[in-house]
């Protein structure tokens, strides 16, 4: 993504938050939008440290006695880019709420 794909993932989702007020009703909108938000927090604060998978290892080869470590398996995030996930996920979030009432409302 460029650069300014915030600003534009954000309009995106202002744009999205609008037409579902115009078209469906301001307590959808409201709706949308706190399920949005809700989703931009899960994913900004899950990317800020990502699940690890835990793994079991022995300091010597022949020892009963074994330690937990933790394995990244997904890297950590920069600010930037847990906000464009984020954002994305809010995005998506509201446009698939929109169009499953407009499909289900026909």
């Amino acid at each position: 993504m460029k650069a300014y794909s915030e600003y534009l993932l954000l309009a995106a989702l202002i744009g999205i938050l609008a037409a579902m007020y115009f078209l469906l009703g301001h307590r959808v909108a409201i709706f949308s939008a706190c399920l949005s938000i809700v989703w931009f927090f899960i994913i900004f604060v899950l990317m800020s440290r990502p699940p690890g998978i835990p793994e079991f290892v022995s300091d010597e080869v022949g020892s009963d006695e074994q330690h937990v470590i933790r394995k990244d398996v997904i890297p950590k995030f920069g600010l930037i880019d847990r906000l464009r996930l984020a954002l994305a996920a809010a995005c998506g979030a509201s446009l698939i709420l929109w169009v499953t009432l407009v499909v289900l409302g026909r």
